[in-house]
């Protein structure tokens, strides 16, 4: 019995044996070995299978190298545990001061670190939305690396910038809200009421649309009459900075209502926390496609929402010009910075392609669209060798036929 076993098992060896030679062994290489196989499969034989032992994605021309070798007929595999998702993006900011705004999307808590040509920007810990960092002045690529994967963006658009155009009471927010977005280079028409009959004009203002304006900030409930108006303009494309006194006349656009006026408690304005100390009309009753960008405790003091191609920002602090006043010697200059975040989240400002280096913004995306999935990294490349396996097969089959008719020799059984 025990003979035609193994006989069986050296006729299924046979087959076996014979497909394996058909298809071939498998070709198993690492990232630093990648480039010269590619040269030896193309030039001399190509194999019928490979796997390839990533310890950082390929360059671009070696990954297009193994899809066309996957095209022509090669089964191409690759394996890499190290290579974490990494997708990195960069907008050029709605801004005079220019710069752009990088987003980059990685697991929680990975490290991230971007760079470009003059050396590391900035570096830290992805959140569960990911990375994003405003950078002053971007080099033609930025890189994000995670681990062993470097992600590549490069900035493909220039700006058009328009003026903007300020609504607002004779106040001291109205004021200060406009001083600080001409220091920051804004050009800017105001429309300030200073009585029912009474008008105080800044620039040539004309028609509200997209053709002048890249946004409208609508300060408080003088900005009412303007509310049609400003409508058709965010329903075209423009930008909209609300501030929550403002919000009940633009209840169709409004990321949400505004909540009574919240005092704060706090009167020294802190550098570290400065808005911390500023009054506050919070922003409730979010619309289903609303967003809070910013709280405090449990009130929303930032959201924006979408409007068509329009965007509008709601801004529950109503008195932004204590922090500019009576901060510190920063002040000016953050309150600043932040009323032009503001402007540059929602602002509409036409593109011109631009020429741009190349980039690989989705590294192991892009590996598994050109080659598939991921497969379990192999330790032992001989066990990737059928030829080699088939070898010890055949061996020990061998030997159990030679053992079985020995016992029968020793038993006197012919």
């Amino acid at each position: 019995m025990l003979r035609g076993i193994v006989i069986a098992l050296l006729a299924g060896w046979l087959v076996w044996s014979i497909r394996a030679r058909t298809h071939g062994a498998v070709e198993h290489v690492t990232s630093q070995e990648l480039r010269e196989a590619l040269e030896r499969w193309t030039t001399r034989q190509q194999p019928a299978r490979v796997l390839v032992d990533l310890a950082h994605p390929p360059a671009g021309a070696e990954r297009d190298w193994l899809a066309a070798l996957s095209a022509a007929g090669t089964t191409v595999q690759w394996s890499g545990n190290a290579l974490l998702p990494t997708a990195i993006d960069i907008e050029p900011r709605v801004d005079p001061e220019g710069g752009a705004t990088v987003t980059v999307a990685a697991p929680e808590s990975a490290s991230v670190v971007l760079r470009d040509a003059r050396g590391v920007i900035d570096s830290a810990a992805a959140d569960a939305y990911g990375m994003r960092a405003s950078i002053a002045r971007p080099g033609r690529t930025i890189d994000a690396g995670v681990g062993p994967v470097v992600a590549r963006a490069a900035l493909r658009d220039s700006l058009t910038l328009k003026r903007l155009l300020v609504i607002g009471a004779p106040d001291w927010e109205t004021k200060f809200t406009i001083a600080a977005l001409e220091e920051r280079g804004w050009d800017v028409d105001a429309h300030i009421r200073i009585a029912p009959r009474t008008l105080a004009r800044q620039g040539r203002i004309e028609s509200i649309d997209t053709a002048r304006y890249a946004a409208v900030l609508a300060i408080d409930t003088t900005a009412a009459r303007f509310s049609s108006a400003i409508e058709r303009y965010v329903r075209s494309g423009g930008g909209l900075v609300l501030w929550s006194p403002a919000a009940p006349a633009f209840g169709r656009l409004a990321p949400g209502r505004a909540g009574a006026l919240i005092e704060s408690e706090v009167r020294i304005i802190r550098d570290r926390t400065p808005r911390v100390a500023l009054d506050v009309m919070p922003v409730t009753a979010l619309t289903d496609d609303a967003v809070a960008l910013e709280r405090r405790g449990d009130h929303v003091t930032l959201a924006a929402r979408r409007v068509g191609p329009g965007k509008v920002l709601q801004n529950a602090y109503t008195n932004s010009w204590r922090w500019r006043m009576a901060g510190g010697d920063n002040a000016p200059d953050e309150h600043r910075a932040w009323l032009a975040d503001l402007v540059a989240n929602v602002a509409y400002a036409p593109r011109a392609t631009i020429a741009a280096p190349p980039a690989d913004p989705v590294p192991v995306a892009a590996i598994v669209d050109r080659l598939g999935p991921a497969v379990p990294a192999v330790m032992d490349r001989s066990a990737l060798d059928p030829t080699r396996l088939a070898a010890w097969v055949f061996t020990i089959l061998c030997m159990a036929l030679i053992a079985e008719l020995a016992s029968r020799r020793l038993r006197g059984v012919r």
